[in-house]
């Protein structure tokens, strides 16, 4: 299977149980769908920012996804999330796929599997396409959160450098690309004071990711994400995680780009729980789930917020496929409250099996 070489493909399930002492259960034949960085397409443009792949995945985070699957008994068969996967599903068709394809390219490329998986009728953990598509476009989410009247920073989109801006926006703001995640095209530079800063910042993020800008208010404030598995009103949340940015260099701004979620994972630190206090907990789980429900999101989400100084809660965007590596935000939520990296990943699991009455 092209894309999925040095990861082990095949497992029979109850035979790990008998060699660990575990009981014989009812298990399943999973389909791990991944998107490796590795197998990333060449970008045919004079440059690329560096992080434009810092979504998709390494050898070594699907091995981990792979390897909590079958600690729980179940067959794993991992196969990159390409062209070709349909055919490769006829083939094997598993009982369930355990969708984590991030997509390669498009402003809705988080959709495209569970299009694929939707049309031949294949189950799937994650969100529905109408989902992924929604929540990765943050303008189309925030416009629905402003619709239900839920508090997310005034914005507007730029499809040129040279657009107007509207007179509800004020200085300082903040841009990013529009239909980006894991802090892709979030800088320093993300900031800006004035229109001149902001007019090269529009141009340098439409020509950089290829897709229009997002303005907003700029909240200068705390960084709290909240996140939660299950479905409908049958959910988990984990313990909400602040980012506490000491641990960065100083000439870094306390945002959370990148820069600070990859190439400086080593220095990332948190408080979770979050000091919030037991009212401010609530609200966050309340609008957490609010947004979950909104967007047509299942089986897990992750959503961040920035509080202002008065600790009001503002909702940045939602992720419907968040990470679930060793390192990701999600799991080091779960480890607060006792849970391993494997229960997190068997728990999306069982979300997505419940869900289908399995």
């Amino acid at each position: 299977m092209r894309g999925t070489a040095g990861l082990s493909l095949w497992f029979t399930p109850n035979a790990y149980r008998t060699a660990h002492g575990m009981p014989a259960a009812r298990t399943y034949r999973i389909a791990l769908l991944v998107n490796l960085a590795r197998n990333a397409p060449p970008i045919h443009r004079s440059s690329t920012p560096p992080d434009i792949w810092a979504e998709l995945d390494s050898d070594k985070n699907v091995e981990s996804y792979a390897q909590a699957l079958r600690q729980a008994g179940h067959e794993v068969l991992v196969r990159e999330g390409d062209a070709y996967l349909a055919s490769w599903l006829d083939e094997v068709r598993p009982d369930i796929c355990f969708n984590t394809c991030e997509g390669f390219g498009g402003d809705s490329r988080e959709a495209q599997v569970p299009a694929l998986l939707e049309m031949i009728g294949a189950r799937y953990t994650g969100p529905t396409p109408l989902a992924a598509a929604i929540t990765q476009d943050k303008p189309t989410t925030k416009r629905i959160l402003r619709s239900y009247g839920m508090p997310t920073p005034h914005f507007q989109v730029f499809h040129t450098p040279d657009d107007p801006l509207r007179h509800t926006l004020r200085f300082p703001l903040f841009v990013k690309p529009a239909h980006e995640g894991t802090g892709i095209g979030v800088h320093n530079e993300s900031v800006v004071h004035n229109e001149r800063q902001l007019r090269d910042r529009v141009a340098w993020t439409i020509a950089a990711y290829q897709q229009p800008a997002l303005v907003e208010t700029y909240i200068a404030g705390r960084d709290i994400t909240c996140g939660l598995v299950g479905n409908g009103h049958d959910v988990h949340f984990f313990p909400i995680a602040e980012v506490d940015f000491s641990g960065y260099p100083p000439e870094l701004l306390p945002i959370y780009g990148s820069v600070q979620k990859v190439e400086l994972d080593h220095l990332y630190r948190n408080k979770c729980p979050a000091p919030l206090g037991g009212a401010l907990t609530r609200k966050i789980r309340r609008l957490t789930h609010q947004t979950f429900l909104v967007t047509g999101c299942r089986d897990f989400a992750r959503v961040d917020f920035r509080l202002d100084e008065q600790n009001r809660p503002f909702i940045l965007e939602i992720n419907a496929l968040p990470g679930i590596a060793p390192r990701s935000d999600l799991t080091l939520m779960a480890e607060a409250e006792g849970w391993t990296h494997g229960d997190l990943v068997r728990a999306v699991l069982n979300a997505g099996l419940k869900r289908y009455g399995m």
